[in-house]
């Protein structure tokens, strides 16, 4: 939208000097020539004011300006001020403007205001404001302005005071202000808005953009919510590109009249998650057609697969325009389908009883065709209400055993196009085939056991050249009242969907009883993950999320090198083998999730050491958990990073210690560095690094030259443990360093500079990720304590000067480190000055000498240097007390 100046005039004032130059030397206010000029409506402040949207400037963002109307004043409106009718003005000016391109005048401008009239087709809005008696006439005691229809005015609003309207119909109006519940308000009642929310969609008004949250005025509870939508991230690729977001949600949104869809409620944040719908479109289809947002890969496990897809469609539209953050996306060009033709293909997914999607054996990418001339019952929509109709599930699961994984013969048919309903929308191709499987004609055998009629084609219609044989078939089922043939009704058959359940604790009531079966059989429903799966179990007719128990696959991260190809690896690898299988599965147990984890088998084979043979995941223990097949998937294991295969090509960093977690156990070390103390927390807790080690130094080399531009910010979700390359706020220099701790909905992190031991809290806007040539290189730093001792800590009664003796002898001093044990991450050490190998001269011995610590009482600990530490003990002069 633009400002743009006419040629009309609604008034002149020019004698000799030009008006505008004489009003200035007159009032010394800037006058403007009123032209008539036209702007779009961004939002509306009061009765009284608006915000407009102008030309677009040189960094590509549209100019604003504030328009105040000229001699006409609104009871105030604003977040602090609510005067008597200030809402019910507001509500008149925005129901007329919000959202449209208006005309307006500028008359005249005083320090930053600017003051004018507005139109909305041959109507001035300052004229029926005052008619309803929402607003009085006034003149600036500087300007003394008067505009051209200042007595139409001031006519206008003696009648509204004859007709004791609005602002003069006296007492009666004092009451009329909306004073709005917000969350800091004693009568704010969430909980109120989640249950009407449930009941059905609300109507809201939306009175501000903030950071991809918009604060939502519901008018049936009063009350302003904060909404942040679901499904969808928006990645920020640099400050230019969120100002560009903003203006497109603020443009779309504000000052408008919205219907919010629940989705659900964050405890943490206080944020209702809900789709805004505006004039009936969705602002998460909007943001992801427009190409400024992508499609949350939580989207599947929340809503299901037909959200996902229809999500996903709209992500593609963007994508294949190469629109914001897809400008450097290439479309796959084997993606195209094949219209025409006969070609060899294996059947990946089959979605009813008269379509499938095939994977070409030549290669490409897979396609979805429709059996030509057939209809099956239709599978349901659950999120739409939706049910399946009867023999529909009967029909799918015919198809599904006849074709899942098998090697078919795809005879190309015929193909229509399907227009796109909006302008943003791409046209949808449906490819009509049909299949055979040695020999035989897939639609065929359908039709003839009564899972499928024939869809005879209309005479313009192109249709299948075995149509005859269809028809036969079809006769043949009629006969023998197979199916959708036999009489009366036909009930539904209704699956159980156990993994749609809220409550973990029943699920895993559910999975003790699961647990009295040795194996349970079902069906690969829904592959989530390499490693998480869908599954409907049979005899249970039930649906359940089973997650692979023993091994795990690479998180879907792309704040890591490696880890998002991988993890798509593993995905595709699982749809390709174990999607809409049978398998037989052995319950282990069940997470606080709700997840239920357990051993799946796909045709007798292991589906974990499948994966784990491709090099498509790693053995995973999780605390005392026993994993049955172990020794099997540790032997598997070896073999694929013998061979380098997938996740072991060296081509990303391998950590496998839980985020946030230590490593487990306990065990007995033989080495010894130099040291260097880099960080100390206290006199328990302290860090060294090897100063003879070449490899800190080039780290250092590599950062000094790091480009933030080239590596960009951590996209969400960003998770506890995921590498990032900062600058520490002391120097300002950037260093490698790991996130240690989320900071709640504040985009705060904690994060700890691996490579030397301290820890800061940053912006999550400041953390970049971390080059691909320095994530392998092992952290510089070791965290230690003092092997053999209980020692002080701060919190003691001798902690301070204990953590101060620890700094005197130790920091900037050149000492040698002998490593005795690693306990769940933590060195044990014997720390010495350089060239002193006799205990009794050691840090430790020192610390004891000088009774700022003991002997622990673990018995893990045992060795000659304890007891040597044993008799420095005794002559210790301080007793530590226990708290």
């Amino acid at each position: 939208c633009f400002f743009f100046f006419s040629s009309r005039r609604r008034h002149t004032r020019c004698s000799g000097v030009s008006w505008a130059r004489r009003c200035v030397q007159e009032t010394g206010i800037i006058m403007a020539a009123p032209s008539t000029k036209s702007g779009f409506v961004k939002r509306v402040l009061s009765g009284s004011s608006i915000i407009l949207f102008g030309p677009v400037g040189p960094d590509g963002l549209p100019k604003e300006k504030t328009l105040y109307l000229c001699n006409v004043s609104a009871p105030r409106f604003t977040e602090s001020i609510e005067e008597p009718l200030g809402y019910k003005a507001r509500e008149f000016l925005r129901s007329r403007v919000a959202g449209k391109t208006i005309e307006f005048t500028t008359e005249y401008k005083q320090t930053t205001r600017e003051f004018g009239r507005i139109f909305v087709g041959k109507d001035d809005l300052g004229t029926l404001l005052l008619e309803e008696g929402l607003g009085k006439v006034f003149v600036d005691v500087e300007t003394r302005y008067k505009c051209s229809n200042f007595e139409t005015y001031q006519n206008a609003e003696s009648q509204a005071k004859k007709d004791k309207k609005g602002i003069w119909a006296g007492e009666a109006t004092q009451s009329e202000v909306r004073s709005a519940i917000t969350s800091q308000s004693p009568t704010y009642n969430p909980e109120a808005i989640v249950e009407a929310l449930k009941k059905e969609d609300l109507d809201g008004i939306v009175e501000a953009y903030v950071s991809g949250v918009y604060q939502v005025y519901l008018p049936t509870h009063n009350t302003i919510i904060n909404v942040a939508l679901p499904f969808i991230q928006t990645p920020i690729l640099n400050q230019k590109h969120g100002q560009l977001l903003r203006v497109f949600s603020e443009r779309a949104t504000l000052s408008r009249d919205v219907k919010l869809h629940f989705v659900s409620f964050n405890q943490q944040s206080g944020q209702f998650v809900c789709e805004i719908k505006v004039g009936g479109t969705s602002m998460v289809n909007e943001l992801l057609t427009n190409g400024w947002a992508k499609v949350s890969q939580t989207v599947l496990t929340e809503s299901g697969p037909e959200k996902f897809k229809e999500l996903k469609a709209a992500q593609e539209v963007a994508q294949n325009k190469g629109l914001r953050i897809w400008s450097e996306y290439k479309v796959n060009k084997s993606t195209k389908k094949i219209t025409t033709g006969i070609f060899e293909a294996r059947v990946v997914e089959v979605h009813s009883g008269d379509s499938a999607t095939v994977q070409a054996i030549s290669g490409g990418e897979p396609q979805r065709v429709f059996f030509a001339n057939v209809r099956a019952p239709a599978m349901g929509n659950p999120k739409k209400g939706e049910v399946d109709k009867p023999l529909a599930f009967e029909a799918k699961e015919y198809a599904r055993k006849l074709l899942i994984g098998r090697k078919v013969r795809v005879e190309i048919e015929y193909s229509r196009e399907i227009p796109s309903k909006q302008e943003n929308e791409v046209s949808m191709t449906l490819v009509f085939a049909t299949l055979w499987v040695e020999d035989k004609n897939v639609s065929e055998q359908i039709v003839l056991n009564g899972f499928a009629k024939v869809n005879v084609p209309r005479v313009d219609e192109e249709f299948t050249k075995y149509l005859q044989q269809l028809t036969e078939a079809e006769e043949v089922a009629k006969k023998q009242k197979k199916g959708v043939h036999q009489p009366g009704d036909i009930p539904v058959h209704r699956v159980n969907d156990i993994s749609s359940q809220k409550n973990p604790q029943k699920i895993k009531q559910f999975t003790e009883f699961l647990k009295d079966e040795k194996k349970l059989s079902g069906v690969i429903d829904v592959v989530l993950s390499g490693q998480r799966f869908k599954v409907r179990l049979t005899t249970q007719n039930c649906y359940i999320i089973v997650n692979i128990h023993g091994i795990r696959c690479l998180p879907n991260d792309k704040n890591i090198p490696g880890y998002e190809k991988f993890s798509n690896e593993a995905l595709k690898f699982s749809k390709e083998q174990f999607l809409q299988r049978d398998c037989e599965i052995e319950v282990e147990h069940c997470d606080n999730r709700g997840i239920i984890h357990a051993n799946v088998f796909i045709q007798k084979k292991n589906a974990a050491a499948l994966l784990l043979e491709a090099g498509l995941a790693h053995v995973h223990t999780v605390g005392k958990a026993t994993v049955k097949h172990i020794d099997i998937y540790r032997t598997v294991e070896g073999a694929a990073r013998a061979d380098k295969k997938g996740i072991w090509s060296g081509k990303v960093q391998l950590d496998f210690t839980a985020p946030g977690k230590k490593s487990a156990g306990y065990k007995t070390l033989s080495q010894n560095q130099r040291a260097l103390v880099s960080e100390i927390a206290d006199a328990t807790s302290f860090y060294i690094q090897d100063p003879t080690s070449k490899q800190l130094g080039e780290i250092e080399e590599l950062l000094s030259e790091f480009d933030e531009d080239k590596f960009g910010r951590l996209e969400p979700p960003i998770k506890v443990g995921t590498p990032c390359v900062t600058q520490f706020s002391g120097d300002g220099q950037y260093y490698r360093s790991k996130i240690t701790k989320l900071h709640g909905a504040q985009d705060k992190y904690k994060v700890e500079f691996f490579d030397y031991g301290n820890s800061e809290d940053k912006e999550g806007k400041s953390l970049r990720k971390m080059p691909p040539q320095l994530i392998n290189l092992e952290a510089q730093a070791k965290h230690c304590r003092l092997a053999y001792l209980k020692v002080a800590p701060y919190d003691h009664d001798a902690g301070e000067d204990a953590a101060n003796y620890f700094r005197e002898i130790t920091w900037e001093r050149k000492l040698q480190a002998d490593l005795e044990y690693l306990d769940n991450d933590t060195y044990g050490i014997l720390l010495y000055p350089i060239g002193q190998g006799d205990l009794t001269k050691s840090i430790n011995a020192l610390m004891i000498a000088n009774g700022f610590a003991r002997i622990s009482s673990c018995l893990l600990y045992t060795s000659d240097a304890a007891d040597d530490l044993l008799c420095v003990d005794l002559g210790g002069r301080r007793i530590i007390k226990k708290k």
